[in-house]
């Protein structure tokens, strides 16, 4: 069999990964003409760049994980392995979420755009990271612990025991209401801020149409 370690990722691989493109970025700049976008003085064009890439980031990486990624890994991985995996991977899902829209923020603002919509996409990422996250990840531990208690949480790809007399457990039932309660609303705002990014996608595409309409004509 390969050795899989001598090809995953490494801190030091990831920073040579991310300064290639960092190269090619900064390749792609000094060969292109600015273009005025509505603000942002000399550097409009790096700033723009650097807002797009930034709000681009955050909206992939959403449709990817509310979208793909989890129904892949729930359908494929034990109940409570993919609960752990959830644990690991939605705090920083939701931090890095936070930067990439405090960077568009900043562009936008400095581009003279605006940013009533970024702040409201802002919004239900923190209130997900402070709050909705990690209560939604302590409830599912407690439930874990009395799912083990009843010999359960191995199964792949279904929410609930099998056994009818496991899946009514009183404690199991509530911390699963809980539960439910919890991850509905963390839901709710991701996708509220996903709805709200698809307007803001718009917003850019018309400012960038306009620019180029302006130039096309002059």
């Amino acid at each position: 069999m390969s050795d899989v370690s001598s090809t995953a990722p490494t801190m030091n691989k990831q920073l040579v990964r991310a300064a290639v493109l960092v190269a090619i970025l900064a390749g792609s700049v000094a060969s292109t003409k600015t273009y005025d976008l509505g603000g942002g003085g000399d550097y409009q064009h790096e700033l723009t760049l650097l807002h797009m890439l930034a709000f681009s980031s955050w909206f992939g990486c959403s449709v990817w994980v509310s979208f793909v990624a989890g129904l892949v890994m729930f359908k494929n991985l034990p109940r409570h392995t993919f609960g752990r995996l959830q644990a690991k991977l939605f705090p920083a899902y939701f931090l890095f979420s936070a930067i990439m829209i405090g960077i568009a923020m900043v562009t936008s603002s400095a581009l003279g755009w605006g940013l009533q919509s970024l702040g409201c996409i802002m919004a239900t990422i923190l209130v997900n990271l402070v709050y909705f996250e990690p209560e939604t990840t302590r409830v599912m531990f407690e439930r874990h612990k009395v799912e083990r208690r009843l010999g359960t949480g191995h199964e792949v790809g279904i929410l609930k025991p099998k056994d009818p007399e496991k899946a009514n457990d009183p404690e199991l039932k509530k911390l699963s209401k809980q539960f439910g309660m919890l991850h509905g609303f963390s839901t709710l705002f991701n996708l509220g801020a996903l709805g709200v990014g698809c307007y803001w996608i718009n917003f850019c595409t018309q400012q960038m149409v306009a620019v180029a309409s302006s130039s096309s004509s002059g």
